[in-house]
């Protein structure tokens, strides 16, 4: 879906536009589609005022990678919401709902707030844009759960799950949060993390899972005990995302009582050694990965799918592997859940499109994988 741009959003800039302008009215386009009208706004206001800001405007001018794969637009997000938290975004402080409710701001105030915030803390900011995203958002691995139990279609086992990219872990806590998915309720029903997307399209079954462990790696994992972690997952959200917010926080005080297994590293490196390990008869070992492989070079992505093969080639029946994917489709027009098994049978590996989502996991239409190729 495409907006139309009208001429009044880019007539302060004081230059051409050439990439940064651009694509900040690109994400404020996708945005709005997403039903994100206060994120939309604030990333049209960045893209009429960014030329006035010389250094932010010329890193993001001259960046080195694909400005949308490496999450530019997020790092941007995360730095102005850092300094709102802070109390040093003036009036921003309103769009981020942290004055009362979030609200707009009139165009013209919100352009002059953010040239001031922007001039004042461009150090802060360039320090943003410096770190890539940790959003480690927990909606997302509702997903997950809906893959694994269409994977059980017709057989009941337990499974255990190796995330990629798993940043702070709180995705690896899901056998501890209350998942609804259409009709079925499944994990934990009186958790206080509550995942509900909107559920669309073909029913799942309401089987329960057994779940034996959950472990991960990211290059650099959050510890949400720490308090500067903390507010560095707090300030990926989005201006306007309440319910966001109150479920990351949900999420992180379950973690801190009961932390994940996340350690520190390169995710083929890592894959490849928890691959290798024994894996008990009758356990699924299932790999999932969520908005990582953007960020993972092209030989880190054939080193992923390399450590798969080579542990798939010696999967059976008893002892199966899969994979679960949300990403990104390669024109990053649509988010699919792919899902691939190895199992000694038919399919070897093949990646089947079970689904397409949300970015963040608000709705998911899913179709399953009976049936298609």
């Amino acid at each position: 879906m495409t907006f139309p741009l009208p001429s009044r959003f880019l007539a302060d800039t004081e230059f051409a536009p050439e990439r940064a302008v651009p694509q900040l009215v690109v994400e404020a386009r996708k945005a709005r589609a997403f039903g994100k009208p206060l994120a939309a706004a604030l990333m049209m206001a960045l893209a009429r005022v960014m030329p006035r800001v010389p250094a932010l405007h010329d890193r993001i001018e001259h960046w080195p990678g694909d400005l949308a794969s490496d999450g530019v637009v997020f790092r941007l997000n995360a730095g102005l919401h850092a300094l709102a938290l802070a109390g040093k975004a003036g009036a921003l402080e309103r769009l981020y709902g942290l004055a009362g409710p979030a609200a707009m701001i009139a165009p013209d105030r919100l352009d002059a707030a953010l040239v001031a915030v922007l001039q004042e803390h461009h150090e802060a900011m360039l320090g943003w844009l410096a770190h890539p995203t940790q959003t480690n958002e927990t909606l997302r691995v509702a997903g997950l759960v809906a893959a694994m139990l269409e994977l059980e279609r017709g057989r009941s086992g337990p499974c255990e799950v190796l995330e990629l990219g798993a940043s702070a872990g709180l995705n690896l806590n899901f056998p501890l949060y209350a998942v609804q998915l259409g009709d079925a309720a499944v994990c934990a029903p009186d958790s206080p993390v509550r995942l509900r997307p909107d559920w669309r399209g073909a029913a799942l079954p309401a089987a329960p899972l057994t779940i034996t462990g959950t472990r991960g790696v990211d290059l650099h994992p959050l510890d949400v005990a720490d308090p500067v972690d903390h507010d560095r997952l707090k300030a990926f959200v989005w201006p306007g995302e309440t319910a966001r917010a109150a479920r990351l926080e949900a999420a992180i005080g379950l973690a801190r009582r009961v932390p994940p297994q996340v350690e520190a590293g390169l995710a083929s490196t890592w894959l490849a050694r928890q691959l290798a390990g024994p894996q008990p008869a009758g356990v699924r070992r299932v790999v999932f990965h969520s908005m990582v492989l953007q960020y993972a070079a092209p030989a880190e992505r054939a080193a992923i799918d390399a450590a798969l093969a080579l542990a798939g080639a010696v999967a059976s029946p008893d002892r199966p592997i899969a994979r679960v994917g949300i990403e990104w489709r390669a024109d990053r027009k649509v988010v699919e859940i792919r899902i691939s098994e190895w199992n000694g049978r038919e399919r070897g590996g093949a990646s089947r499109l079970a689904a397409v989502c949300h970015p963040y996991g608000e709705w998911i239409e899913w179709h399953g994988l009976r049936g298609l190729a």
